[in-house]
Formats: structure tokens, sequence, C-alpha cells
């Protein structure tokens, strides 16, 4: 199979360029020139500008595992971050084009029991919804589950109490594990949850679809690929088409083989592999955009393992690969994430053990060199959203373990 490579041996690196500014002159979170001027309160589009803001500078250290939203005024921002017992709680702050904080880090969790970590967020509507994974400590084959709470948009619970999500198989309940959750909002309201969960039949983890209504309801049993016995299923990733058409990543990873990417539309056709010619790939994510439908995912051809783009839509004997990559470095963790005109994609390259660069690049337009926003930090998977015209939203965690801290960046690509 043909491979469309890029070197990115020349990146934009921005990382200490003196034109990116942590707002206020430092990482506090809010904007030096944030209110208004003479001709009244500044516009979204003349506040942006690339800059760095700490996004929960009061918060206690090792703040990780963000996911971001854009709601049309603001960006939210959801992330774990540790309680006095020990174990991790989601918080969730909405921040302006400035940075500043439009609402302060709040817990998002009625219930705070449990140690709670990788959460999503997704936004429908008037309608916010954050979900996580929970893990009671209580060990056995029940003790991970995903949790969900929805909000307006200024931050307001719309829901008294979390819910668990319980999805069915064929009429009867999955009361074993849920974990690895992402959201993706549907047309019309409501959402779709996308995840691994434990099916006896398989006697591993198998990826499902669940669609709720705008008020969290179930609607619906949940759908599935096909069930493979001693086959895992994870990292499950899903994006909806403005028609309603449903695009579901996954890996597959048989107990004697290499993982591989798994594509479905959830239609009942076979899944298929992402692309052809690559001994293995993993950690997928996909968006819809402009008529294709993007996947981004590590890929190794048996050497390298690089970050690779296609367009799904386009039939696998013909489809063909963007590769970034840079010769004898490992490229790994991709989110995507796409504007009315573009898309772009976050990732990272590993500099040694648990240190990484960061990259931001563009999806839709390969003449744009990939941007290196950090030299190093760590490997928790980077969150981005867009959020008007050429801007972008990073968050990530910084420092070092374990005073690790969640900032934001905006990013002009």
């Amino acid at each position: 199979m043909l491979l469309a490579v890029l070197a990115v041996g020349c990146d934009d690196t921005r990382a200490d360029d003196a034109g990116v500014v942590d707002a206020g002159g430092a990482e506090d979170g809010g904007a030096s020139d944030a209110g208004a001027d003479a001709g009244g309160p500044l516009t979204c589009e003349q506040m942006l500008m690339e800059r760095r803001v700490a996004l929960d500078l009061d918060g206690p250290r090792t703040q990780i595992h963000a996911a971001v939203a854009w709601d049309g005024e603001a960006i939210w921002v959801v992330y774990s971050r540790p309680d006095d017992d020990g174990q991790f709680d989601i918080y969730a702050t909405r921040r302006g084009c400035d940075g500043a904080a439009l609402t302060e880090p709040f817990a998002v969790q009625a219930d705070p029991a449990g140690n709670d970590i990788d959460p999503a967020i997704a936004i429908s509507g008037d309608t916010v919804l954050v979900a996580w994974t929970s893990d009671d400590g209580e060990g056995g084959t029940d003790n991970l589950q995903v949790f969900y709470r929805t909000f307006a948009r200024d931050g307001t619970p719309t829901m008294d109490a979390d819910a668990q999500l319980t999805t069915a198989r064929m009429g009867a309940p999955i009361t074993d594990n849920h974990s690895g959750v992402e959201l993706a909002a549907a047309p019309g309201g409501g959402f779709w949850f996308v995840g691994a969960r434990a099916v006896p039949d398989a006697m591993r983890f198998q990826a499902y679809a669940q669609r709720v209504d705008a008020a969290g309801a179930l609607d619906g049993e949940a759908i599935e690929p096909p069930t493979e016995a001693m086959v895992t299923q994870s990292d499950a990733a899903i994006d909806v088409a403005p028609d309603g058409r449903l695009l579901l990543a996954y890996d597959r990873a048989p107990d004697d083989g290499d993982p591989e990417v798994r594509l479905t539309a959830l239609d009942g056709d076979p899944p298929e592999v992402v692309v052809a010619g690559l001994s293995s790939h993993s950690g997928a994510d996909v968006r819809f955009a402009g008529g294709a439908a993007w996947v981004a995912f590590a890929g190794t051809d048996g050497v390298e393992t690089d970050l690779h783009i296609v367009d799904a839509t386009a039939p696998l004997a013909t489809r063909t690969a963007r590769v970034l990559g840079e010769a004898g470095r490992l490229e790994h963790s991709p989110r995507l994430a796409a504007g009315p005109d573009a898309v772009a994609v976050a990732y990272f390259r590993q500099v040694r053990g648990f240190t990484n660069e960061l990259l931001v690049a563009s999806v839709t337009d390969d003449a744009v060199t990939p941007v290196v926003l950090e030299t190093e930090v760590p490997a928790y998977q980077p969150a981005i959203t867009h959020v008007m015209g050429r801007f972008w939203f990073v968050s990530y965690a910084i420092g070092e373990s374990p005073d690790f801290r969640l900032v934001g960046r905006f990013v002009e690509l």
C-alpha cells in the first residue's frame, strides 16, 4: 500500500516563542487586557491570541486527563484531580477567549465516592454532558463503571445526581465492567457514548455504542461490533456526521496477535481494518468534516511507529495515509478536532520514557508545518477543540511527577 509521507524535521517550534505569552504575564488563568476598551467589550475574535494559561492554579497537584469542548461562546475543560483521600475526582472549568475563567473549577460529581478518571465531554444544543469512569475499589468484575451528569452551558447542573450508564445486550443489562468512555453529540439532540464493556460470551472487553437523549435517558439498546471470543476490543472513539451516520474506531487485540484499528458504521456491515500494509496500529480518533471521515492513529510498519491520518471514505484498496513522523522517534496519542473549514490533530512525539514533545498539525492542509507546542510534557493524552477562525485550544499536563498541572494553549494554525 502506498503511504504518503510528510517529513517533519522542520517543525514550527513555538514552545519558547516570545510571542506566546501566559495570561496576565504569568500562568494565573486570566488575561491582562480582558476588559473593555473605549469601543466597548472586546469580542472573542479580538481577544484571541497565542497564549498559555493555567487552568486550576490553586487546585491540588496531579491534574491530568483533560477533555475539552467549545460551546459557541467559551471553552469547557474537564479533568481529573486528586481529593483529600488520595483518589481522583472530576472537575470542570469554563474559559473565555482570553483564557480567563468564566466559571471557576468545580466538582462535576454530585457524589465524589470512588476513584474517578478519564472524563469525556460533548455539547448538544444547550446541554453539556460529562462522563467518566469510576472505580469503587472493591475489585471483582463490576468495580469499573461509567457515570455521567448534564449541565447548562453556564455550569448549572441539570441532573441532581450522577447517573450510571448500564447498557443492555440482547435484552439483558450488562452489570459487569464498563470503562474508557468517549462521547459525541447526536444531530437533533442527545449523545452517543462509546467504550468497552465486559461481555461474558467473549471473556474479554468488547466495544459498544449507546445513545442517550438530551435529558440523559437511555435511547434504545446499545449496539456493538461483532463479538469476538479471546479478542479484546478497546480504545473506542466515535463521531457522528450531520446526517446521523456513525463512525466507530476501536482497537482489536487478539490474545495471540498484534493490535489493529477497526472501523465500523455500526450498520450491519463487517468492520474493516483502517488501512492495509502496516504490522500494527492502535489508539485511533475519528472526526467527520467536509465530506471526509478522518481517522488518526499510531501505526507501525515493522520499524517505525508514526502518526497516520486517513480519510476513511476512500475504499480500503485505494486508501492512503499521510504520515507524520521523524526517523527513530515514536509518535502517538492523537486527538482530532474539527472546525467549519478545517481539522487539526494534537499528538505526542516521545522524547524518553514518559516524556514527550507535544505537537499540533493541520489535517486538512498538509502545507501547514506541524507546530511543536512543548518540548517536554508527560504522556497524559492531550485534548483539542476548535475555537474560531484559525484558532484552536489545546489542554495538557505540564511538570514533573507528581506535580502535574493542567494548562490550556491557544494555537493559530
